[in-house]
């Protein structure tokens, strides 16, 4: 991405070390790092560990879901705002993978409002495998600390 069109982040997401998580619920799932962005929106990649598996030993729904949540929402962030989730939906089509897999989450914004985004998104495995979809709406608002601040760490 060229720095011209390159869209304005958070402060805060420089100084991630790359073995912190966004957030507190990041860190305790163990999904370290900065998302990656481009003109399209943003990406999460993640190597399954164990803490990740469901009772089957594949890949649990829920993180699944918050991945689907966290990359969407990041996608968002085109012009350093901050956003909330209103709704959203999954659709799984295959297990999500085993401990030691490779999962890349990847989010865009289809279109927004001044006060809304709908957005898309999906995981694939290494071998570019479909696993989940996800569409959502998020609202845009005032943070509760300043976009340009860490959140504060439990």
């Amino acid at each position: 991405m060229n720095k011209s069109n390159s869209p304005e982040r958070p402060a805060f997401l420089a100084s991630l070390k790359p073995d912190e998580g966004l957030d507190p619920l990041m860190d305790h799932l163990k999904v370290y790092g900065v998302p990656s962005f481009d003109e399209q929106g943003a990406g999460i990649d993640l190597r399954l560990e164990a803490c990740h598996m469901n009772g089957g030993q594949s890949a649990h729904g829920g993180l699944i879901m918050m991945l689907l949540d966290v990359v969407m929402a990041c996608s968002t962030s085109r012009d350093g705002r901050h956003c909330v989730t209103v709704e959203l939906k999954c659709n799984f089509m295959k297990p999500g993978g085993k401990e030691g897999d490779l999962l890349r989450a990847t989010g865009i914004v289809r279109a927004s409002t001044r006060s809304l985004a709908f957005c898309d998104g999906e995981i694939r495995n290494e071998a570019g495998e479909l696993l989940a979809t996800a569409s959502g709406t998020f609202k845009y608002v005032r943070p509760l600390h300043s976009l340009d601040q860490q959140p504060v760490r439990a």
